[in-house]
């Protein structure tokens, strides 16, 4: 069973805050409608508020008498002649709207009652119905008393109405009285606000059969004014409209994340707003919350919106959405039942909402509203840069309400930004899966028919969180399939995760079994490693201890040197890559008659350096704990080194150098679990307790002294050795 917000305080709680404007007063009383707040009318017009019918600022020039009217006398006295037919409401609506006169014709609005309706229908519409929405309507300045704050880009805000208010605030819009809300161009006063008026629908036509989804449309909204204007109707609720707003510091740096996938409930049966109760119930919008709900359009956001008319309020104040920024609507009662989808849209009767309500007499049901990015080029959305705004787009919105008592509430969701705005199935779940896993929210996904898009998301769900990857690896899984389709188009996304991760898995197990083969138990048994490649991550190269003869040939010891003299300046000075090279104690049995290096351990053996392995990639370097008995064996060093030029190349040929281990080091756990088997592994070597205690001091100089590590007093003779695994913690 998914977490439900039921028996739960919803989220934002009713107080007055610089953050949460309260249009009533508090205290409520359950079934007593609140009273408004302030008591009085208090008129604003500004930039930073909606501007409203009844102000005293919203003025027309009477051309006639060569002066200014306030408008919404104008308003009171075109609604309060007799309306009998649509003709004369178009002409009542234009009294107050005289800039329009010659150019709004209502063509849904006359079709709507002399063809889809009967004659007794229209008559009580107009006869019964109208009056009543006009008289919610003209309560106007005694309902809505404080201004209403515009919920701008960039900032986080809340309002919360009574459902008294909300049906004022609709009945007007259906009149078409706010001003300066009825042209949408460019550089409009509210060009970036969707529109709220319903003059926009009165205007379309019914041209075919395909257009009778616009009839329904105005069935949903005479439906809900029938509900709201009888009698017995309780209008105590309340509803609160949120914007979110996610400012960089706030997002997730989504490749460093270390979350799980949350739990999964997948069904083809069922829509988000059936079986969806009590979880936040994902709205697909428009960046214009509402989309074409006011005009043709009736897909997922439109019909969410027809059914829930308390919905369209959001319109009136909410300002287009960016890149990270939802909108949440709380506390919203259904009213329609519908069937059908897009051209097959049909209302489909009266609904009646038994959804519980919280304390604060608010419906346990949360609309999020979330953008999806339209696509010309559906190619474009598996760019980095749109994975990650759609993330940020999910997580905006999923995270509503963290640390409170809804935190852990599922999510109800679909195909979010699919069908019209062409974005992948396949892709937009998993996008909203990682975006709710961040969020620590489980998900309820409904595939709306589609059983084999049911199944195909089940099965990689399953299989991503039985793998127990990383939201941070499963993005980076998506960004190499980015650069992956760019010359395979014809592989889909999802085969192309079950390669990458099964692959990566038999990597791991190749790596592991090679490991397996080392065996540290003994100390003179010689150990192979296989040489590495590097790659960009950080990788350790380890050259290992080797078995030698007892005897050294002078030959061997003068290509030794030479290689040390060719080799380790160059090195030194190299620091291209993250890579650690670490040279390791090797044994060098003392020939005096050979003239050969007497470099002594801790366990007091003679140590042969048979061979120094170097890279192209070193950074650091680390020399072996050595132990020079006599100034004399160091002059010996410093005269082989000098040797180089006498050396014979073609004994330089046969020197073999230590092959060593690849380690793919992915992030930082895994580096310190190599850290710690390397360690594990010295610790086992013979003797190789007393290498790592101490070491007497020692003065080399030339090229090898850039090896030595600082020494804390310099008049000590013995220092304590420095575990391997403290070279790795700076990296």
């Amino acid at each position: 069973m998914l977490p439900r917000s039921f028996n739960k305080t919803l989220f934002p709680l009713l107080k007055h805050s610089p953050q949460h404007t309260l249009m009533f007063r508090t205290p409520i009383n359950t079934n007593i409608v609140p009273e408004p707040y302030p008591k009085e009318y208090h008129d604003c017009w500004d930039h930073n508020h909606v501007k409203m019918p009844c102000s005293k600022h919203n003025s027309l020039i009477d051309k006639d008498n060569n002066c200014r009217k306030r408008r919404w006398d104008i308003i009171n006295n075109a609604l309060t002649r007799p309306i009998t037919s649509s003709e004369e409401l178009e002409k009542a609506i234009l009294l107050y709207n005289l800039k329009y006169k010659e150019r709004w014709r209502f063509h849904l609005l006359h079709s709507f009652f002399n063809e889809c309706l009967s004659e007794e229908e229209t008559d009580s519409f107009f006869n019964n119905l109208l009056p009543k929405i006009i008289e919610l309507a003209l309560k106007l300045p005694k309902l809505i008393t404080s201004p209403i704050p515009l919920l701008k880009q960039n900032s986080s805000h809340s309002i919360s109405f009574t459902q008294m208010q909300i049906a004022c605030l609709l009945a007007n819009a259906f009149l078409c009285t706010f001003p300066h809300r009825n042209v949408s161009t460019l550089h409009s006063e509210y060009s970036s606000y969707p529109q709220i008026n319903f003059h926009e629908l009165f205007q379309l036509r019914v041209l075919s059969s395909s257009h009778n989804c616009l009839f329904e449309k105005l069935k949903c909204i005479i439906c809900y004014f029938k509900k709201v204007t009888t009698d017995d109707s309780d209008l105590s609720g309340i509803v609160t409209y949120s914007r979110r707003y996610l400012p960089d510091n706030m997002l997730p740096f989504w490749l460093k994340s270390n979350k799980q996938l949350t739990n999964l409930y997948i069904t083809s049966a069922g829509t988000i707003e059936d079986d969806g109760d009590g979880m936040f119930q994902i709205d697909f919008a428009n960046k214009f919350i509402g989309g074409g709900v006011l005009g043709h359009g009736c897909v997922q956001e439109e019909i969410r919106f027809l059914i829930c008319p308390e919905l369209l309020v959001s319109q009136l104040f909410s300002q287009q959405m960016l890149a990270t920024e939802a909108i949440v609507i709380t506390g919203v009662q259904r009213f329609s039942n519908y069937s059908g989808y897009a051209d097959s849209f049909e209302w489909d009767g009266v609904h009646v909402d038994i959804t519980p309500v919280d304390n604060n007499n608010r419906r346990h049901c949360t609309v999020v509203a979330i953008d999806a990015i339209y696509y010309r080029d559906p190619k474009v959305q598996f760019t980095p840069k749109s994975l990650k705004r759609e993330l940020n787009k999910g997580y905006a919105g999923f995270s509503w309400g963290q640390n409170t008592d809804c935190s852990n509430v599922a999510i109800a969701t679909g195909n979010w930004g699919c069908g019209a705005f062409q974005g992948d199935c396949h892709l937009k779940s998993l996008l909203q899966f990682l975006s709710a896993a961040q969020a620590n929210r489980d998900v309820a996904y409904f595939t709306f028919g589609d059983t084999t898009l049911k199944e195909s998301i089940h099965d990689m769900h399953t299989f991503l969180k039985n793998q127990n990857l990383t939201v941070g690896e499963i993005c980076k899984i998506l960004i190499k399939y980015n650069m992956y389709f760019l010359t395979h188009p014809n592989v889909g996304l999802y085969e192309y995760i079950y390669n990458a991760v099964i692959n990566n898995d038999a990597q791991k197990c190749h790596s592991e079994e090679k490991s397996t083969q080392v065996d540290t138990n003994n100390y003179n048994q010689p150990i192979t490693l296989e040489e590495v490649t590097t790659n960009s991550s950080p990788s350790i190269i380890e050259a290992t201890p080797e078995k030698v003869d007892d005897n050294l040939k002078p030959n061997n010891i003068d290509m030794m040197n030479s290689c040390i003299r060719s080799i380790l300046p160059e090195t030194v000075l190299d620091c291209s890559n993250q890579n650690i090279i670490k040279s390791t104690p090797e044994k060098l049995e003392k020939n005096s008659q050979s003239g050969s290096i007497n470099i002594i351990n801790n366990s007091k053996q003679p140590i042969p350096l048979k061979a120094v392995v170097t890279s192209s990639s070193l950074n650091i370097i680390e020399s072996t704990p050595e132990k020079h008995e006599d100034d004399s064996k160091l002059s010996t060093i410093n005269c082989i080194i000098e040797s180089k030029d006498n050396m014979d190349k073609q004994e330089f040929q046969d020197v073999k150098f230590l092959s060593v281990n690849q380690f793919r080091l992915r992030n930082d756990e895994e580096r310190t679990k190599c850290i710690k088997q390397q360690k594990n592994s010295w610790l086992q070597l013979k003797d190789s307790q007393k290498d790592f205690q101490s070491v007497e001091k020692s003065s080399v100089i030339g090229p090898l002294s850039t090896l030595k590590r600082d020494r804390e007093d310099i008049n000590v003779k013995k220092r304590v050795k420095r575990k391997i695994s403290d070279y790795f913690k700076k990296n």
